[in-house]
């Protein structure tokens, strides 16, 4: 998705490109380059040379023919792209005041699959080799590996981070309350599902259909999931960098949302564990917050 991949590029890289597109005397993006590479408005602040009818270059002090300044359109429409893409992370990133809606969260073991291994404190799940002998529920996945957590959503908005570790494969996010649990589930918006999926140790999408892949800079290690129901979306994040990852508009608020998690099966040679990260800051506030609202 070009636009993700865009917002999430190189910091490093993006510098560049940022000092590359600015203009050397007022600082500024480029307003309508000239062939001097100074902007249109600061062509009348350069120091004339001698006879007062060529200038003087602000950083070399070679001397330019006043006759033979152009404008430069296909600089002009580069910065154009690079000033949009550098407004576009500023808005993308994850507002710290999110946190201040963060949930405890556990795992409800009555609907983990019997291969899945639940911590004590219900925080944490992987998969095992052995399959257990707990009680048939009706909200037990009884195929998928897969859990849900605590508590159930019907309005208002909330946080919660997942430490995914080394995990190469896992699925995250949130589901509707009535989502099928017998038989293998497929994850789509279509059937309930509102999640994230990293597969290969790589390869992230989004459960839209068809499949909306994504793009970020590093590897995930600790995703950020903010649900807005009065708003209807659901936002993911990487919360240790901040940068936006995903979020589904228009999601199904009509019954209650869980939070959805599913580790790696052990066929897939992975042990990565997923860990519900303790709350950072307790506290509710009344004033609403979207994804990209200053602070």
């Amino acid at each position: 998705m070009k636009r993700l991949s865009l917002v999430t590029s190189n910091s490093g890289h993006a510098a560049l490109f940022q000092e590359a597109s600015s203009c050397p005397v007022c600082s500024d993006y480029l307003r309508k380059p000239m062939s001097l590479d100074v902007c249109l408005k600061c062509i009348n602040s350069l120091q004339k040379e001698p006879r007062g009818e060529d200038l003087l270059c602000c950083c070399c002090s070679a001397v330019s023919q006043k006759n033979k300044v152009r404008p430069n359109r296909q600089l002009e429409r580069l910065v154009s792209h690079i000033k949009t893409g550098a407004q576009a992370e500023e808005i993308l990133q994850m507002n710290p005041r999110m946190r201040k809606f963060q949930v405890d969260m556990t795992l409800d073991g009555d609907t983990a699959n019997n291969f899945l291994l639940i911590s004590d404190d219900l925080r944490s799940v992987q998969s095992g080799h052995i399959r257990h002998n707990w009680q048939d529920r009706a909200e037990r996945f009884d195929l998928s590996i897969c859990v849900l957590g605590s508590p159930r959503f019907t309005c208002g908005r909330h946080y919660w981070e997942v430490d995914v570790g080394t995990s190469t494969e896992w699925d995250l996010g949130v589901c509707r309350e009535s989502v099928h649990r017998k038989g293998r589930i497929q994850l789509t918006t279509e059937r309930g599902f509102w999640t994230v999926s990293l597969r290969a140790g790589s390869l992230l999408s989004a459960s839209t259909v068809p499949l909306t892949f994504l793009f970020v800079d590093g590897k995930l290690q600790r995703v950020g999931i903010f649900l807005d129901m009065g708003m209807q979306n659901v936002s993911f994040f990487d919360a240790e960098g901040g940068s936006h990852v995903y979020t589904f508009r228009r999601v199904s608020v009509e019954e209650p949302l869980r939070p959805f998690l599913a580790p790696s099966s052990p066929p897939n040679g992975d042990q990565g564990v997923l860990s519900i990260c303790p709350v950072m800051n307790p506290g509710t506030t009344d004033a609403p917050v979207h994804p990209g609202e200053a602070k």
